[in-house]
């Protein structure tokens, strides 16, 4: 039997012990009754016997009204010494809770809860097992450690933080939780060893390190437990189903980017072989599906192929349900097909000026047309040496010196090795290079050219199309960049001034085709990809192409914030718990967007570990069976009211 007294205080003590003296002092006292005149002898001659023995005490008779109020106060002492029995266990003393609040703790392979949940049962009951003389801590981890209560023997604080703690969406590090306990029971020196100045900090506080986890980390090597005694709480078993969604990616084809490869690696990291499907999802609508058939240990790799021009949102999902939901769904995105800057130097050219604004050119270029005057003036070396322009066209006419980007010539040479061949003559197309992206489903050979001449370009320059009298076409690498030249007009002017076609090319469909393919070949409007993807938790650090005030981000469907960039257009997203495709949206439309996903092998393998390594010590699950102690002082308590519940019973049978 032990005693746990609830009263700290003497005087406590004191007030509970005055409360049977008190009682018992009540009893000595008489009845002091009151004088009354009654026209009756007989009363008065009572009332004269009364008066004889109205002194102030009394001797002490049988009572058991006293004997039952004496007893409901013992009783109510015994029940404040908290009497009860405990079996044999080591002693608590001290103790820090380590609890694993990573992704894998909300598996399901525990009956009716997850793991997390579990594991806050099993501490509760330890909780509830401590004395008053046992303190403890807990610590909460996944890729970080939270101190949720320092070390206290006051278990009411210790149930408020276990109740407040939360699982969440990341990964395992538990050797930040290490850490931070061992800050508490290994106190440091003041100075190296050996320094006579060396002192200790603090006294060494022993205490028992108890993990709740399944395991799911890498071997603790570098680690010195010191002063703390490991003990390994399993929490899930070692027959688990779980198919994971390891890797999930999407990107543009280089040579069309409206075509979109998607690649994914599934994973099954439980013990059991499985057969399912694997759905592809944009919205709420299913792009394709395919069978899969995976062995216990095992992975395989699946691909998909679909068309899509604007910013796209994807989501992978697994058909199937096991014991842990988060890594059945993947998601991933395609970034928005980067708007270009260009520039249009022409005197006049309705073709390619029709070209530039039709519905897919205008959303990836924003285009400045100015006549070849501009070229004379100040605005144009400043706007060159700014380097505002993707792409600068020059239709008929050509610079001094050529710009710091990538140039586009129609009928006209750039200065520089770029020299004419022959006279201008009808030209007859009879070789195109077909495999450039310059060219891609662009048909020439149904062409009309009035007037073209064949050129020649530096060392280095690949003919993209060959005319009867040579190359009309060139493209030349220069310091990084490009030049494109095209050896005839598209329009062009007769004696009078006036503007006449020169070839039938802006009549063909493959004429805006080709100025697309120009945009997104040399402009770099092509070059938009996947969007990427970051692990759950992780701060996400964004540039924004667009100069905006502020803009909204969150997950699809979900309620975005608004945040304001930084002046160079820097943005930092922190809230990244929830995996899904977040969207970042300025002026109406999507500037940028990412995708947060698990990803995590680790945590996906949530096959419990009967045995961890912590500083180079193999440490071995333990019983997770709690010594309950048996408490009496219920008991008493009942048995004080039921005394109650007598005494006033008996006492209203007297009176009445």
């Amino acid at each position: 039997m032990t005693w746990i007294p609830a009263l700290q205080s003497p005087w406590l003590w004191g007030l509970l012990a005055a409360v049977p003296i008190g009682i018992v002092l009540l009893y000595f006292l008489k009845l002091r009754r009151e004088p009354v005149e009654v026209p009756s002898t007989y009363l008065w001659m009572r009332t004269i016997e009364d008066l004889h023995v109205n002194s102030l005490l009394q001797r002490l008779r049988r009572s058991l009204l006293l004997l039952a109020q004496l007893l409901v106060v013992a009783l109510a002492a015994i029940a404040l010494f908290r009497p009860g029995l405990r079996g044999q266990s080591e002693s608590l003393d001290r103790m820090v809770f380590l609890l694993d609040s990573s992704a894998s703790m909300q598996a399901t392979d525990l009956e009716g809860n997850t793991r997390f949940e579990a594991a806050k049962e099993m501490i509760g009951g330890q909780i509830d097992a401590m004395t008053d003389q046992d303190s403890a801590m807990l610590i909460t981890f996944d890729d970080r450690a939270e101190v949720m209560q320092s070390f206290t023997s006051d278990r009411r604080r210790l149930r408020d933080a276990l109740q407040r703690s939360e699982v969440s969406n990341r990964s395992t590090d538990v050797l930040s939780a290490l850490r931070a306990a061992d800050g508490l029971a290994n106190p440091r020196r003041s100075s190296e060893m050996g320094d006579v100045n060396d002192v200790q900090v603090a006294d060494a506080m022993p205490a028992t390190l108890k993990l709740y986890s399944d395991g799911g980390f890498n071997p603790v090597t570098e680690f010195d437990l010191g002063n703390l005694t490991p003990e390994y709480h399993a929490v899930g078993t070692g027959e688990v189903d779980n198919l994971a969604i390891i890797a999930f990616s999407a990107q543009r084809n280089v040579e069309d980017p409206t075509q979109v490869q998607a690649f994914a690696t599934i994973a099954n990291a439980g013990t059991v072989d499985v057969s399912t499907t694997v759905s592809l999802m944009i919205g709420d609508d299913l792009v394709d599906a395919q069978a899969l058939d995976v062995g216990a240990s095992e992975q395989t790799g699946i691909s998909f192929a679909f068309a899509a021009d604007e910013a796209t949102t994807m989501r992978l999902r697994i058909d199937r349900k096991d014991q842990l939901d988060l890594d059945n769904v993947a998601y991933a995105g395609l970034s928005p097909i980067r708007s270009v800057r260009v520039l249009v130097v022409t005197p006049g050219n309705e073709p390619l000026e029709l070209a530039l604004a039709t519905e897919k050119a205008a959303k990836i270029c924003t285009a400045d047309v100015v006549s070849p005057d501009f070229l004379e003036s100040e605005s144009f070396e400043k706007r060159m040496l700014a380097g505002v322009d993707d792409l600068v066209i020059f239709d008929r006419c050509r610079p001094d010196t050529l710009p710091a980007t990538n140039t586009f010539f129609i009928g006209a040479l750039p200065p520089g090795e770029w020299s004419w061949r022959g006279d201008p003559q009808p030209v007859v197309l009879v070789d195109v290079d077909r495999s450039h992206p310059l060219l891609r489903f662009v048909d020439l050979f149904s062409l009309l050219i009035f007037q073209g001449r064949a050129l020649d370009g530096p060392d280095g320059s690949a003919v993209l199309v060959e005319g009867d009298a040579g190359p009309v076409l060139t493209i030349a690498p220069r310091d990084g960049y490009q030049d494109l030249v095209l050896g005839f007009e598209v329009v062009s002017q007769d004696d009078d001034g006036a503007t006449v076609a020169n070839t039938n090319w802006y009549a063909e469909r493959s004429w805006p085709v080709f100025i697309l393919n120009v945009l997104r070949y040399l402009a770099g409007a092509a070059e938009a990809g996947g969007a990427p993807s970051h692990p759950t938790g992780q701060t996400v650090r964004l540039r924004l192409e667009s100069a905006v005030d502020e803009v909204t981000v969150g997950r699809e469907s979900e309620t975005a914030k608004t945040i304001q960039p930084s002046e160079t257009g820097f943005l930092e997203v922190v809230d990244t718990d929830q995996p899904g495709n977040y969207l970042v949206l300025g002026d109406d439309r999507v500037l940028s967007l990412f995708s947060i996903n698990l990803f995590d092998r680790t945590e996906s393998r949530i096959a419990a570990k009967p045995e961890i390594e912590l500083g180079y010590r193999a440490v071995e699950a333990v019983d997770n069976t709690v010594q309950q102690r048996q408490e009496y002082w219920r008991i008493a308590l009942l048995v004080m009211l039921g005394l109650l519940a007598v005494e006033w019973w008996y006492f209203g049978k007297r009176i009445a």
